[in-house]
């Protein structure tokens, strides 16, 4: 069927109208401009007199050396054969241009025709084999809110880029073989016990023996330091005062973790005693790299194992499921770091660093196309990367150059995002780099950080190491408990299960889209009470505007009222402030859409259903009623609205990890 679809509704969204516009009139008087960057600084107009959108076009004027009375009226010349430009109006060193709603209203309602529930939903015409690791927490104790923003991103940039049309494969990195998890196995083996007992949330348990365990071993460490002072005469230096200060704070946090179960607290701390626990971990770490003691084996994989079927249970809640899970072991025990370190030794960046086997990294910084690439800064310094210590043992960074490429080559892919902490931002740096000096130049210049800040929850200071942590188990409980009061105020009427299932939805959908409603790369607090306001910039009032869209469509088919394609008023747009708005706010959505999955930033999609969300609630408060419309030629057009708000509304949901609801 001809008509307009997603992808005209794109390109004739005003940020392209203009982009185009303003490279096509500088092209005509002799200067060359990117459209994109443009498009990158088209606005919404602050007063809506001088127009709907606008562009600074006397910048690029001056930028150009070109006359902006010419430049303008070139733009104005272009722009007013669009049937979708009413009018342009210069003001203030900006192009302005109101649009005609009536035409907004045309192709929207052509496209919803065509498309229905696809609405939006944009293809890309260059397809990709992508690959996103996220999550990858520490076996060693409960998610909590820090994991819970990882993996909400991670899963969110994955279903974006799903939704734009590319293959994509999600991984977990189960990171078995760094002292943490050698902490926790050497806890269990204190306490003499294998596994975590019935009835109890393995991840949960697994933390308490870790926190114990770590923090027992760091007061007997300071206990030999303590020792060691006195021996030497320095009992009454700083150091001694300081350590004496620290050891006074750990014992402050071992107290309260026995509170929590002194049976194994005491267990632990009895085994540990006399015992040199930092010698103890670290034959525990090179015993089960080098595979040397099979019970021990076994014991780390069990052990590993039921904490990772605590997190699937927690993520589970939060419709996150990963395609592939990796052992970090299995890439130490195949030889596939072996083979990384070979062809380090013969790079021309080996070098010998502190007495271990490192690469110097900095000579490729040289490269303007690397720097660019990766995005560093010209000046910066990169330490040489440490890639086996002086024991024998290999270090992350090391078995995560041979993740990279197992990652490549199993999934035959074009690029790999890691959804990783942005303080890990050099780790990631020298790995890319790494990969660059071995010889694998498109790996590292097509592995992406996609580097996220930092997570709060206001009062909170959190240690896994002491056990000092809100679970993201106990955060969802909480949201659900707000959720489940607010549905018993809302519908009190509903059956008790359909309460329940509601506050479920609703209270873990809250905290999913808090946390991706911040840009990655900047630090949040988050608000439980603010994630669960319903009555603006949340999930819950999203999803009260989903459900009270599809309400309006189900009284219309209740009383047999259809939209009527060929019989629809689509000048009835201008007629009302708020219809104009609407209309006009739809058809942004394919653009908003294909910006936030080619750049990666789903905080743009979320920001937009606050706008239409709003938008949508005040002209249903307004009374401009679309079921009770006598004229059926304007109540086709508002019920076209109305489905192109749902199906959008809905769409964006889902790509949020968010499934959308009929009625709250």
């Amino acid at each position: 069927m001809a008509g307009a679809s997603s992808r005209t509704l794109l390109e004739k969204s005003p940020h392209r109208l203009l982009a185009r516009a303003v490279a096509e009139a500088a092209r005509s008087l002799g200067a060359e401009i990117d459209p994109r960057e443009v498009e990158y600084v088209v606005s919404e107009s602050p007063d809506p007199r001088l127009g709907d959108y606008g562009v600074p076009l006397a910048r690029f004027a001056r930028r150009h050396r070109l006359d902006p009375g010419e430049l303008a009226e070139r733009v104005r010349e272009l722009l007013q054969e669009e049937p979708l430009v009413a009018e342009v109006v210069e003001a203030r060193g900006y192009l302005n241009i109101r649009l005609s709603a009536a035409e907004a209203a045309r192709l929207l309602a052509e496209a919803l025709r065509r498309e229905g529930e696809a609405l939006g939903l944009v293809k890309t015409e260059e397809p990709m084999r992508l690959v996103v690791e996220h999550t990858s927490a520490n076996p060693v104790h409960p998610l909590h809110i820090g994991h819970a923003r990882n993996a909400s991103l991670g899963d969110t940039l994955a279903r974006l880029l799903r939704a734009r049309g590319h293959w994509v494969e999600t991984r977990f990195y189960i990171n078995d073989m760094g002292r943490q998890v050698a902490v926790m196995v050497y806890g269990f083996r204190l306490a003499g016990i294998s596994s975590v007992p019935e009835g109890v949330k393995p991840d949960h348990y697994i933390g308490l023996v870790y926190a114990i365990t770590h923090t027992l071993a760091d007061i007997e460490q300071l206990k030999r330091r303590l020792e060691e002072l006195k021996k030497q005469g320095r009992g009454d230096s700083e150091e001694y005062r300081e350590t004496l200060r620290r050891l006074d704070s750990l014992v402050a946090d071992a107290a309260r973790l026995r509170e929590r179960d002194p049976e194994l607290f005491d267990r632990i701390a009895e085994a540990i005693k006399g015992r040199d626990p930092d010698r103890d971990i670290s034959e525990i770490m090179r015993a089960y790299e080098q595979r040397s003691d099979e019970q021990l084996v076994k014991l780390f994989r069990s052990l590993v194992e039921q904490c990772l079927c605590g997190f699937r249970e927690t993520l589970e809640r939060m419709n996150i499921r990963h395609d592939k899970w990796d052992w970090e072991s299995d890439l130490a025990w195949t030889s596939m770091v072996g083979r990384v370190l070979e062809e380090a030794r013969r790079s021309p960046y080996y070098t010998i660093h502190r007495g271990a086997e490192a690469l110097n990294l900095q000579p490729l910084l040289e490269d303007p196309v690397i720097r660019k690439a990766l995005g560093v800064p010209e000046g910066y310094e990169v330490p040489p990367l440490i890639l086996r210590r002086s024991d024998g043992t290999t270090l992350y960074a090391t078995r995560d150059i041979a993740y990279t490429l197992k990652k490549f080559r199993e999934a035959n892919a074009d690029k790999v995002y890691n959804v990783v902490a942005a303080e890990q931002r050099l780790e990631q740096l020298q790995v890319r780099l790494a990969l660059i000096a071995l010889g694998y130049r498109r790996e590292g210049l097509n592995t992406v950080h996609y580097a996220y800040e930092m997570v709060n929850l206001p009062g909170q200071k959190m240690s896994g190491r002491r056990g000092r942590y809100i679970t993201l188990d106990q955060l969802l409980d909480q949201a659900v408990a707000i959720a489940r009061r607010e549905v018993e105020k809302r519908s009190p009427s509903l059956p008790e299960e359909e309460k329940q299932r509601i506050a479920e939805a609703v209270g873990t959908a809250a905290v999913r889209y808090a946390l991706v409603s911040v840009s990655a790369p900047k630090p949040m607090t988050f608000d439980i009470n603010k994630a669960l306001d319903f009555e603006q910039s949340s999930a819950p009032y999203i999803l009260y505007t989903h459900a009270r869209a599809a309400n309006i469509l189900a009284k219309a088919k209740q009383r047999g009222i259809e939209i009527d394609w060929d019989n629809m008023d689509h000048g009835a747009a201008e007629e009302n402030p708020l219809r104009r708005r609407l209309a006009i706010q739809l058809l942004q959505y394919p653009y908003i859409f294909t910006k936030a999955a080619d750049e990666q930033r789903p905080e743009l999609l979320v920001a937009y259903l606050n706008r239409l969300a709003d938008t949508f609630n005040k002209w249903y408060a307004s009374g401009d009623s679309a079921v009770n419309e006598p004229d059926p030629a304007k109540r086709s057009l508002k019920l076209a609205l109305v489905a192109a708000t749902k199906h959008i509304l809905a769409n964006t949901l889902r790509i949020l990890g968010i499934e959308p609801i009929e009625r709250m």
